[in-house]
């Protein structure tokens, strides 16, 4: 006999709305509908307004704010009991009802606490009398250990504690303006934070002015005792009985959801959880807190990105004590949609749709380094029919059908599929991952594939799969191909070496099959993949997946995606076959199925016709096929085994004396025998010299293990370069937005100074608008003999970078790889990092020679080595920045490092440096302790002498604290919505810079732009008119950019505000007068803690600041705090 899990019903409260929730099921469900108007209907004569009206007619999306207390208090409840009563009337039962917050009015009426129309008026009355007795307040979502605000008086002073929801996550709320203070502070901290969607400080003394009255009201409603098990997260426990003023106390005082799981988990050991809130996020907690993740089942019914109705369906056919379920909704076929993979792909795909929807398109963008519409509309580089571009445009155009598809429809789909790369769509649509982390996926999976040579496919049409195999089988030079793609019962794809796919084109077609092969460089799908599936798999543990709200059939094996199976089949994927006719013939076992194709062209149209016709439907049974599976992937385990092994460190400071790498082991004496009884007292002393790598400063032919970085327009002057380069560090010279001859120029001035081998290097910055720039600067430092260049913004390796290294590999006499080119690698991200650590892409190099770019030798030679000698690891920096944490990110980098260069035995290895943030010793000491090679500076580099900016640049720098920077539109990816961290005192540059940004996200042309602000734009900011300032975009533009813009109203706004971020750099750079209020100045906080450092000292003022002096003091400092905290921990260990 099986025995009925119990079913818990959650309820959220604010912050959970949005326009347009749960518009399907009031289109599609009678019973929600029917609650949803009455509801309405009595809102209507009790606040002269109607929920309904500003919730579904007017056609507001999701993405607008919805936060006006009345409306939304009102609708979260109208929507969670309409749910309720769904969900009830279809067989689902609840057991047990749990409250959060506002959730608390809807749970007390599903448990029998309080009728619906008192509930419904009590929640009306609550809102209004918020609005008209208390100020306006806020709440903050911030992602840090919980137990910061008890230590932090900043956050005591301002705020009040709303809920804590998990060890890393808690909310605070208060008044507005207070909300505000702590924003602010939360985010110069550098930790994460969301402001939640409230206009008032629910749960904290701002809501008082409301208690008196609010309470009194509620004394003339009958409360009875819960007719089933009602857990309040007022209190965190179960409630017998309910006092009167609970539903005051429910949004005033603190929620305890965490402690109702704890309660729950004790009453239930496998539940089925369900949130009827309308964004899931209770569900998102709850997962995050339970002690049963395999046992218990935790869903949520309604987020913004799934259709609400299908979900519906599904939990009351899995969970319902109907035999039958009486499906209350307007019968509709079931509906599948399936995407397209890569072939489908044509010049002019997405069309309108980018404009459309133009917050994707802008994602895709900034992610993929170039135009996505430009690529998919004018392929004016001919790359669309390359693979690592096809399948990010392919999935791009897919998403963006699909958005359209659901849209029109108005609904969501039932059942999803997608062929090979269209899985990614199918995932996505399923909302398994953002468009943003499938892009990244698509994108990594697109460059691995397309380094796959020597392969090659064709199509077999005419056999069936038994003769296929039959053929294979029997013939054994054909032995090492694969079947590829089972497209149709007589349609199949094969894969192999490119030889043997000629060879058995003969064999096929004496069997009477037709064979057509195909103009592809490699063996997809087949066991030729192994090593871009092993490269794909580690890339992948780096993202997090949630389950799916619509099932999916997963090409690997024709049956719906398990959570568990989520990385795993995606990674078999590129060695597997593709099952599309079987998850085809699955999609037809399920009635009345309509199969719509969503994406360009019509393949998969064609095909499923032809499987209609041709094979029998597969009738499975849903709900046993989505049952969960204990697995555990060989990647977890390792995972595992590290944090073993860091918990094994962290339990004993003995071990932190043992550890062989927390500065450099040379830099370490022996301090504790296993043979010696005590320790011998501590006489190592560290220096500035001695720290970092000695085979950094040996290859550099360096004295400090420190390097200047590169500051573009020049600020990291040649002047700068030649200070560092005597003293015995390495400075870059900033070569971004500098003329070709300005460049050499300078490289010739700093050989002429540097003439006795000093290093030095060039700034190489990835052009991925203008490739030709970047080859044009790669042959000027050959042909000055620039032997080190630090190559900055690459998201991939280019031919151009390839191009340098490969003309300095020279095999010397004892067979070993000589490297005369050195590449120093700026990273924030292990993507990127791997492409670095790992040796050219095969199929840039082949590409390389055939332009005869370079020679044969050269391409056997980039085989052996990687692509940089070392990286340097940006944290948050000054300028473009991905606000990366140097804690989290160099332990990361450092064992992707170990790994990549043990795969791939390289002679040496791969130097790892820190920058981002250094400003003090401290900082630069918990670095080298991390494992860094060496450090990087850039923000106080500015703030000195040499630096290449204006003195007015100087004088405001020199003032500046750690909180005095900000986040900004970065100009030169302006439309791609990237960001670059810049000076905040003294300016208006981010305010302005920004409401350009929001601006040209909500207007299409100039003329959109409201008047009082086209008037303050060209008063104020740019100082002369919009023609005017178009003029000058004229002068500095190509004929086609301007023709392109004469064309498309949006782009020629773009030119003009862009023209802004180039003006404001030009000024700040002169230093011109009266201006100082646009001056644009890239700066990290690193700057404004340099400037406390030394504050009272000689280099207070910048005037006294020279690059290798304040360089030498750093290096000082942070010997002389690694002496002190280790003499400390030794005495601590002897004590």
């Amino acid at each position: 006999m099986t025995v009925r899990q119990p079913i818990i019903f959650m309820y959220s409260g604010q912050a959970s709305q949005y326009y347009q929730m749960g518009r399907t099921l009031f289109q599609e469900n009678a019973i929600f509908r029917t609650n949803m108007k009455r509801m309405d209907d009595r809102l209507k004569e009790w606040i002269g307004e109607s929920i309904l009206s500003e919730l579904y007619y007017s056609e507001k999306s999701r993405s607008e704010q919805f936060d006006r207390t009345l409306l939304t208090h009102c609708a979260i409840f109208m929507v969670e009991h309409a749910l309720t009563e769904v969900l009830k009337a279809n067989g689902l039962q609840p057991d047990i009802v749990v409250g959060s917050s506002l959730g608390e009015f809807a749970a007390a009426v599903a448990a029998g606490v309080i009728d619906v129309e008192d509930a419904l008026q009590a929640v009306a009355v609550q809102a209004s009398r918020f609005e008209s007795l208390c100020s306006p307040g806020g709440m903050l979502a911030i992602l840090h250990d919980p137990a910061w605000y008890d230590s932090d008086p900043v956050l005591r002073e301002h705020c009040e504690v709303a809920s804590i929801n998990n060890e890393d996550h808690f909310v605070v709320t208060g008044h507005q303006e207070s909300i505000s203070k702590v924003q602010q502070y939360v985010k110069a901290q550098g930790i994460a934070c969301q402001r939640l969607p409230v206009t008032q400080g629910f749960h904290s003394s701002a809501l008082d002015p409301a208690e008196k009255e609010y309470v009194e009201f509620l004394k003339t409603f009958k409360h009875h005792k819960p007719q089933i098990s009602f857990i309040s997260s007022l209190y965190g426990r179960q409630l017998d009985q309910v006092d009167q003023d609970h539903l005051w106390k429910a949004v005033r005082m603190p929620i305890r959801f965490n402690e109702s799981v704890s309660f729950l988990q004790k009453l239930v050991t496998r539940g089925v959880y369900l949130d009827l809130g309308p964004s899931g996020t209770l569900a998102a907690i709850m997962k995050r807190l339970t002690i049963n993740p395999d046992a218990d089942i935790i869903l949520p019914i309604m987020t913004p990105f799934q259709n609400e109705t299908s979900s519906v369906d599904r939990i009351i056919a899995q969970h319902s004590s109907k035999n039958k379920v009486t499906v209350t909704k307007e019968e509709k076929p079931m509906r599948a949609y399936v995407f397209p993979g890569q072939g489908s792909q044509a010049k002019g795909m997405g069309g309108e749709l980018f404009d459309r929807f133009p917050e994707i398109t802008s994602q895709a963008d900034a992610i993929l380094g170039y135009s996505i519409k430009e690529l998919c509309l004018e392929d004016p580089r001919g790359n669309l029919n390359r693979t690592d571009f096809t399948q990010p445009a392919l999935y791009t155009v897919n998403a963006l059908m699909y958005l359209k598809a659901v849209e029109d429809a108005g609904t969501k789909p039932n059942l999803l599929a997608g062929h090979s790369l269209g899985e990614y769509n199918a995932l996505y649509a399923a909302g398994a991952f953002d468009f943003a982390t499938g892009l990244k996926l698509v994108k990594k999976r697109g460059e691995l594939m397309s380094q796959a040579v020597g392969g090659g496919m064709a199509a077999v049409i005419g056999l069936d799969a038994d003769a296929v195999n039959l053929v294979l089988k029997q013939n054994p030079q054909l032995e090492s191909i694969d079947i590829a793609n089972y497209n149709s019962s007589k349609q199949f794809v094969i894969a192999g070496k490119k030889e043997d796919i000629s060879q058995a084109q003969p064999v096929f077609e004496m069997k009477g099959a037709r064979y057509v092969p195909l103009k592809v460089s490699g063996a997809f799908h087949s066991r030729y993949m192994s090593e871009a599936r092993d490269q794909f798999e580690r890339y992948i543990q780096m993202f997090e997946f949630t389950a799916p709200n619509i099932p999916v059939i997963a090409n690997v094996s024709a049956r719906p995606y398990r959570t568990s199976e989520l990385k795993s089949n995606l990674s078999k994927q590129i060695t597997h076959a593709v099952k599309w006719c079987e998850t085809i013939q699955v999609l037809l076992g399920f009635d009345s199925i309509e199969i719509k194709e969503i994406g360009p062209g019509i393949v998969l149209s064609g095909l499923t016709n032809k499987i209609r016709q041709e094979s029998v439907p597969i009738a499975i049974d849903l709900e046993k096929e989505l049952q969960p599976i204990k697995e555990t992937s060989s990647i977890d385990a390792q995972k595992a085994d590290r944090q073993r092994q860091l918990e094994m460190v962290e339990a004993s400071p003995e071990s932190l004396m043992k550890v062989s790498t927390p500065v450099t082991s040379q830099h370490f004496i022996n301090i504790e025998e296993e043979d010696t009884p005590s320790p011998a007292p501590f006489t190592y002393e560290i220096t500035a010299e001695s720290l970092g790598s000695e085979n950094f400063k040996k290859k550099y032919r360096l004295k400090y293990a420190y390097l200047a970085g590169a500051m573009y327009k020049g600020i990291a002057s040649k002047e700068l370069v030649v200070r560092m380069g005597k003293a015995g560090m390495l400075g870059i010279l900033g070569t971004g937005g500098m003329a070709l001859d300005e460049v050499a120029r300078a490289i010739q001035y700093i050989q002429a100074e540097l003439h006795q081998g000093q290093a030095y290097g060039m700034n190489l910055l990835h052009s991925p608008y203008h490739p030709e720039r970047e080859e044009e600067s790669v042959d000027l430092y050959l042909k000055y003999g620039v032997n080190l260049i630090e190559a900055s913004a690459y998201m991939a390796i280019t031919p151009s970078l390839i191009k340098y290294r490969a003309a300095g590999l020279i095999r010397s006499q004892d067979g070993s790889v000589s490297i005369k080119h050195r590449i120093i690698g700026k990273v924030s991200r292990p993507e990127v990092a791997e492409v670095f650590l790992s040796p050219a892409p095969e199929y840039l190099v082949e590409r390389l020679i055939d332009q005869r770019k370079i020679t044969r030798e050269q391409a056997n030679l980039l085989k052996l080595v990687p692509m940089a000698d070392d990286l340097c690891l940006e944290a948050d920096s000054a300028g473009h920045t991905d606000g990366g944490a140097a804690n989290v990110l160099l332990p990361a980098i450092l064992i992707l490092r170990d790994e990549i260069c043990s795969r791939h035995g390289y002679s040496q290895q791969v130097g790892i440096g820190a920058a981002g943030g250094i400003g003090m010793p401290e900082a630069a000491a918990s670095a080298f302790i991390l494992g860094a090679d060496f450090i990087v500076t850039g923000s106080i580099n500015q703030c000195t002498v040499e630096a290449g900016t204006s003195d007015a640049v100087k004088d405001l720098l020199q003032q500046i604290n750690i909180q005095d920077t900000a986040y900004a539109p970065a100009g030169d990816m302006f439309e791609m919505g990237a960001k670059v961290q810049v000076l905040r005192k003294g300016v208006f540059f981010p305010a302005r810079a920004n409401k350009l940004q929001e601006l040209y996200r909500q207007c299409n042309t100039i003329d959109d732009i409201p008047d009082k602000e086209k008037h303050q734009l060209q008063d104020k900011y740019f100082k002369m008119s919009f023609d005017d300032v178009y003029r000058e975009v004229k002068v500095h533009h190509s004929a086609q950019e301007i023709e392109k813009a004469e064309k498309n109203p949006k782009h020629k706004m773009a030119l003009i505000f862009k023209w802004y971020f180039a003006y404001s750099t030009r000024i700040a750079l002169q230093g011109k007068p009266g201006c100082q209020v646009d001056y644009q100045v890239h700066c990290g906080p690193a700057l404004g803690a340099f400037n406390q450092w030394v504050k009272g000292t000689s280099l207070e003022s910048w005037r006294s600041r020279h690059v290798d002096e304040i360089a030498i003091k750093l290096m000082g400092g942070t010997a002389d705090v690694l002496n002190r905290r280790i003499r400390a921990l030794h005495g601590s260990l002897i004590r």
